[in-house]
């Protein structure tokens, strides 16, 4: 079960940033030769651009995490008892933990505010776009806690 939901975190968090810098790339590059060549333009496309690349910078955000590169702090490698190496590891990651739960707890309020809020182009409520907050600051948090677990039980290095 365990390997199913890695499966799909790695999905949510390595693919479809991928996919949606595709789909960035694609609008814009269109959009240019839309507008230089036939003088017209994608409805909206910059707007969409624009919030695929946020949802793509967030969701990178969260597979750094996830991963182990998005918050790096070098000393505890060099911490050479394993039992303070441990307990320093332990300390980054908690704090970690707290700034990512901060942060997906505010912007979910954040969030579930803005959907009386409507963007001008699509005319979409906010909630829409903003939603990428709390679920990226959700799977940082995450990221954390399973990564202390890790440390912890010994099937990660500290």
């Amino acid at each position: 079960m365990l390997r199913v939901l890695d499966r799909l975190w790695a999905i949510i968090d390595d693919t479809l940033p991928g996919l949606l810098i595709g789909l960035v790339t694609a609008m814009i590059s269109t959009d240019i030769v839309l507008r230089n060549f036939f003088r017209s333009t994608i409805p909206d496309g910059v707007e969409i651009a624009t919030y695929a690349f946020v949802w793509m910078i967030f969701l990178g955000a969260a597979g750094a995490s996830r991963t182990g590169s998005h918050f790096q702090v070098d000393f505890i490698d060099r911490i050479a008892a394993r039992g303070p190496r441990i307990a320093a590891r332990l300390i980054v990651e908690a704090f970690c933990f707290a700034v990512a739960a901060i942060m997906a707890v505010y912007s979910w309020q954040y969030t579930m505010r803005s959907w009386t809020r409507v963007s001008e182009g699509l005319e979409m409520p906010l909630g829409y776009f903003y939603m990428i907050f709390p679920i990226s600051f959700g799977l940082m948090a995450l990221a954390h806690v399973r990564r202390s677990i890790g440390v912890l039980t010994g099937r990660r290095e500290p």
